[in-house]
């Protein structure tokens, strides 16, 4: 338990020395973070989900959740203060570090120390925890209902698996793609053993319940289920790892017709905007499914580019590294993930639930990032467990060793 509080403490002044070395700037170049700071302030301001600022019109939010506005909406009371933020992030880190210590004393019982020290030291988290975006409060949910779910599937806990789901439900609402992992780990826990149909069925109506009130808000602004943005980083995920000289003729027509409509996007009126982002939304989906028909091959091909940048293309430094030190981090990550699908297939032979219910967390991550855009930040959730996965592989192989 010291070893798990004295990582927790390494977090938390980890992410206030990062806030101490990014401000005042706070990365501009990040500007998500001027989008979420509008909607927090749009909540305490108007109580309502808008950009808009008090006494203007309501303006309906398209392209980002709820989930991290209405997280960080108390420290914009009296005014959106960064520092504020920063210091519950660095919270949220230290409690990140001892979710993840306590997973580890399910999977690895003998290394959670181990794990503990190296989520406090995977340093993206405190980068991202001294910013002002969803990155880092995302994986700390998800990690956290994670580990919920497994003690409400241990303790047949029909109140543990509600608080599992709310928590899935929250994750969810900071990045829209986590909305269906509780139902792969419920299908998963049935497959296994089918009497737990209670714990299953608590967990999935609390993500739900949570989830609803956010689908009732784009169903009442856009007459649709969904707002998102699902079609532009499916576009940008098929031009990921490419420049204009290796597009034919097909792919240049497609790129030019979506350039005319972004600029279109950029010169409509502000009060139109929200609806026509949609309307250019749908378009960028429809052509970037065009694409893919054209050249599924090079699509599919490509996925290696997207996974490489997914899984080792975080660059943690104060205005990003470039260089030798951009192929160094880049290096360590790629050894780190090696590790970490090693011990994904020593936990998954386990068959243990908390050990396959790991895999399963990378797997899902992967899988559901892999056919749009991808940046290292959309792997935060999978990488406590990931490395877990990584210290599995280590503690086999030095089992190993070991033995004469």
């Amino acid at each position: 338990m010291r070893t798990t509080v004295a990582a927790a403490t390494l977090a938390f002044a980890l992410t206030l020395g990062y806030a101490a070395w990014i401000q005042p700037e706070w990365e501009p170049q990040l500007n998500d973070q001027f989008q979420y700071l509008s909607l927090a302030r749009g909540l305490v301001e108007r109580g309502e989900f808008t950009r808009a600022r008090q006494g203007a019109a309501f303006i309906p939010e398209t392209n980002r959740l709820p989930g991290y506005p209405i997280l960080v909406a108390p420290t914009c009371i009296g005014g959106c203060d960064h520092w504020r933020i920063a210091v519950l992030q660095a919270g949220l880190y230290a409690l990140l570090v001892v979710a993840s210590a306590s997973l580890a004393r399910r999977i690895v019982p003998l290394r959670s120390g181990a794990v503990a020290f190296a989520v406090a030291l995977y340093v993206p988290f405190a980068y991202f925890g001294a910013l002002a975006l969803s990155d880092l409060a995302g994986a700390m949910l998800f990690t956290l209902a994670v580990m919920l779910w497994l003690r409400s599937v241990e303790r047949a806990s029909t109140s543990t698996a509600l608080a599992a789901g709310a928590l899935f439900g929250w994750a969810a609402l900071m990045r829209g793609a986590l909305l269906l992992a509780p139902l792969v780990f419920a299908a998963t826990l049935l497959v296994r053993d089918r009497g737990p149909w209670r714990i299953a069925l608590a967990a999935l109506a609390a993500t739900a319940l949570v989830f609803l009130p956010y689908i009732a808000y784009s169903e009442a602004s856009f007459g649709r289920p969904y707002a998102g943005n699902s079609g532009a980083v499916l576009w940008l995920g098929v031009l990921e790892g490419r420049d204009e000289a290796s597009l034919d003729d097909v792919e240049r027509a497609e790129v030019a017709a979506a350039r005319v409509e972004i600029a279109a996007l950029d010169a409509a009126d502000r009060d139109a905007q929200p609806r026509a982002w949609l309307a250019l939304d749908d378009s960028l989906g429809a052509r970037a499914r065009r694409l893919i028909a054209h050249d599924p091959l090079g699509w599919v091909a490509r996925s290696f580019i997207r996974s490489a940048e997914l899984w080792a293309g975080e660059r943690p430094l104060k205005g990003g590294a470039t260089g030798d030190v951009s192929a160094a981090l880049g290096a360590v990550q790629l050894v780190l993930f090696a590790a970490a699908l090693a011990g994904a297939a020593v936990l998954v032979r386990r068959r243990e639930l908390a050990s396959v219910t790991a895999v399963l967390v990378i797997a899902y991550v992967w899988i559901t990032a892999l056919p749009f855009q991808t940046e290292a930040r959309y792997a935060l959730p999978a990488m406590p467990f990931a490395l877990i996965a990584a210290v599995a592989a280590f503690d086999r192989w030095s089992s190993r060793a070991a033995v004469p």
